[in-house]
């Protein structure tokens, strides 16, 4: 189930301690006006955070993002850091008590500077008949503050993060050490001349943060004016979201000789080559990704086992399915691993196991009307009927609008009355 939405309705808070109580493992991409965070979880602890062009680390960059009260959110299952990112392992719960002070503290704040394009200059006679000590961060900001820098320039040059800079500026403020000149322009997240390693965060962060277009945009415009792997693969990636098949192996092709990341590129390679119908490449592809250090990870296990399910070589789905279900050991299976175990199961006339794997489905996934559709359908073929309608009309609860619960919902009341009628018949006589 995806987990995106507007900060407004979900405060970033809730949002990380849905992530933590379901030991989820991803990416939070988050966007603030022109702004990209990420939040990165292993198994429902943080263990790496971002924002796009501020040089701070994982806590500093998360106590940041709790002053973002507006924006959007979106999370990506089973998105790792990059190679040599800063790797962390933190509970959400210890940060919480501090993020909600610096979210108090910010609602001040914002009140004396409202926006980060504000300009100030020094009011330098008063400054220099002070003798109250100043503070580090207020002593780092004085030879930056030029009456030119607005406020995110203050935060780029100093190094500080934002909520740093604007609890000192606004400890100068409020001393009168501060004379508001104006507000600058806005500019653009990058500036023209931003190199391509600067550009590539960019997008990235657009793709994190769930603006797949805005990324498409970026990652293409780096392709177009030099090979770049690590875009072409986004690209792919893009299109394959987007179910532009064709265009998805022609940028997985062009990203794969220098691809950072063989395994994952051969992963979604196939899959493209899946929903072709090219199953035989399809096929070659998978086993190639799983020689090639895939074999550990269960989601390409398990497209190794779809692409066997679709060639009819049941055999070498079960394997994989259950070498899949073996390293699935902190979580339960995805949905659709029972979907697909189950599915094999009925394909080799074993009913009883089908019907296990479904209970087990509906109990660990009860939020999926796929599930309880599947369900429904495999109590029909039993006819067990009661069984079938209570299934279809939980998954109807869930996701009116799926024709197949409909008609196995009315399959199932026609099988209820079926029997019903056929108990109120008078028996014959003998």
């Amino acid at each position: 189930m995806a987990i995106k939405g507007s900060l407004k309705e979900a405060s970033l808070p809730d949002v990380l301690q849905l992530l933590s109580m379901g030991k989820k493992t991803g990416c939070l991409g988050l966007s603030f006006h022109d702004s990209f965070g990420s939040i990165y979880f292993d198994n429902g602890r943080i263990c790496h955070a971002a924002i796009v062009n501020r040089p701070l680390d994982t806590e500093n960059a998360v106590y940041t993002l709790f002053t973002w009260t507006s924006g959007t959110f979106n999370f990506e299952q089973g998105v790792e850091p990059e190679d040599g990112a800063e790797r962390v392992s933190v509970d959400p719960q210890s940060l919480l008590l501090e993020g909600a002070r610096r979210v108090d503290e910010w609602s001040l704040i914002e009140k004396k500077i409202p926006s980060f394009d504000v300009v100030f200059s020094l009011d330098r006679p008063r400054l220099m008949m002070n003798r109250d000590p100043l503070s580090p961060e207020q002593e780092a900001l004085l030879p930056l503050i030029d009456g030119h820098r607005d406020i995110n320039g203050l935060i780029r040059d100093s190094g500080l993060g934002e909520f740093e800079v604007g609890k000192a500026l606004y400890g100068l403020f409020n001393t009168n050490f501060l004379l508001p000149v104006g507000r600058k322009r806005t500019t653009p997240t990058l500036p023209r001349n931003a190199s391509p390693l600067e550009r590539r965060e960019l997008a990235s962060a657009l793709y994190r943060a769930g603006m797949h277009e805005e990324a498409q945009r970026e990652f293409r415009a780096l392709v177009e004016e030099a090979a770049d792997p690590v875009a072409s693969f986004h690209v792919g990636l893009i299109a394959l979201r987007q179910k532009e098949l064709t265009g998805a192996v022609n940028a997985f092709m062009t990203a794969a000789p220098n691809a950072p990341n063989k395994t994952a590129l051969l992963h979604n390679l196939a899959l493209a080559y899946e929903q072709l119908g090219q199953l035989e490449k399809a096929r070659l592809v998978i086993e190639r990704a799983l020689t090639s250090g895939g074999s550990g990870d269960p989601v390409i296990q398990l497209e190794a086992a779809v692409i066997a399910l679709r060639l009819a070589d049941y055999q070498s789905a079960k394997v994989r399915l259950s070498e899949a279900r073996s390293l699935w050991t902190s979580s339960p299976p995805p949905a659709v691993w029972f979907h697909y175990a189950a599915q094999v199961a009925s394909v080799t006339d074993d009913p009883d196991r089908e019907m296990l794997l479904l209970a087990a489905a509906t109990e660990t996934h009860p939020e999926s009307p796929v599930l309880l559709n599947n369900l429904a359908a495999g109590y029909l073929k039993r006819e067990d009927f009661a069984n079938a309608r209570e299934a279809a009309e939980k998954g109807l609860a869930l996701a009116p609008e799926l024709p197949q619960l409909r008609r196995n919902l009315s399959a199932a009341l026609e099988g209820i009355a079926r029997v019903e009628r056929k108990g109120s018949e008078p028996s014959a006589r003998s």
